[in-house]
């Protein structure tokens, strides 16, 4: 697809959805456009929602694909943290689902469309919310709420899987590393504990090109 007709797909897409995004977001995403190259996650939702995002750069593809894969998702409860403006995570696991359902938090979410087995709670997720009904937790670059999806799995004893943002925002994890750039080992460290410790089995990583070499996903196995 060429540039001019990709650009005209997302203004019209602003357009008819001006309500989902902020002045500053649309700003975000017309100054991003006419390439491939390094986008921000609204302009990689907006494109995978225009169905023009490419496969070896699609984070939502990617990672659904390693949530089904790790977990075989087709009959489980899902809830998913930090969601975006546009659910296009979400979006994508219940196409793999039967019977399973899908819980969305986000406090940006746009509720315009509604899906049979989805739930979109536009507000934060923190580690008392009820995740009764949950098989699994999810997260793609939740940031700050990776914490808060850590914590839930722990105190529920529910499996979960994050791809972790590249900022450090998990002070209470976060040991002082040298270079504060490395923050994640200092999370990972201290997650792998945290699960051994609460008989959630062992922790992994993982890295997907799609999402990024920097961005470690991690998720508990059992067993």
């Amino acid at each position: 697809m060429v540039s001019s007709d990709r650009t005209k797909m997302v203004v019209n897409y602003l357009i008819e959805n001006k309500d989902a995004f902020s002045e500053q977001e649309i700003k975000l995403i017309l100054s991003n456009l006419g390439g491939y190259g390094s986008l921000p996650n609204i302009l990689l939702q907006v494109y995978d929602e225009l169905g023009i995002l490419p496969d070896f750069m699609n984070p939502y593809k990617a990672f659904s694909e390693l949530i089904n894969k790790q977990f075989d998702i087709k009959d489980k409860n899902i809830v998913e943290i930090g969601g975006g403006t546009i659910p296009r995570l979400a979006v994508r696991l219940s196409d793999m689902q039967n019977r399973g359902s899908i819980t969305v938090y986000d406090p940006n979410l746009y509720i315009k469309k509604t899906y049979p087995n989805m739930k979109l709670i536009k507000r934060n997720f923190y580690p008392i919310s009820n995740v009764d009904n949950a098989d699994l937790l999810v997260g793609l670059l939740p940031c700050g709420a990776s914490a808060s999806i850590l914590k839930s799995s722990i105190r529920h004893d529910k499996d979960f899987m994050i791809a972790l943002c590249d900022s450090c925002n998990f002070y209470e994890y976060f040991d002082g590393y040298e270079d504060d750039s490395n923050w994640p080992y200092s999370f990972i460290d201290a997650a792998t504990k945290a699960v051994d410790e609460s008989n959630l089995g062992k922790l992994k990583v993982k890295y997907l090109k799609e999402v990024g070499e920097k961005y470690p996903i991690i998720y508990n196995v059992r067993g």
